[in-house]
């Protein structure tokens, strides 16, 4: 087993254990070089940051993650204030 494939098989153990600890919400592939997105759930950037320190791949210095803040996509609340609504 190669060293890549003895890193990916620790990654997903990883995967699942924050799974089970509520904190990976959802986890995507694509055919864009890049490996993975996940949807993770953390207090803070920062908390994110040291959680995902321990990350296999990551420790290799295989990867370099990137952490973007997700907010609620508030332009629909437009739709569903009484001045907007549709009167039927």
């Amino acid at each position: 087993m190669s060293l890549v494939e003895q890193l990916l098989v620790e990654e997903e153990r990883f995967a699942w254990k924050i799974y089970s600890d509520g904190e990976l919400r959802e986890h995507y592939e694509s055919d864009m070089p890049t490996p993975a997105i996940s949807i993770i759930e953390m207090e803070s950037i920062d908390a994110a940051k040291a959680r995902f320190a321990d990350l296999p791949i990551h420790k290799a210095g295989l990867l370099e993650p990137q952490y973007f803040e997700l907010r609620p996509f508030m332009n629909w609340e437009v739709l569903f204030r009484s001045e907007f609504r549709t009167r039927t």
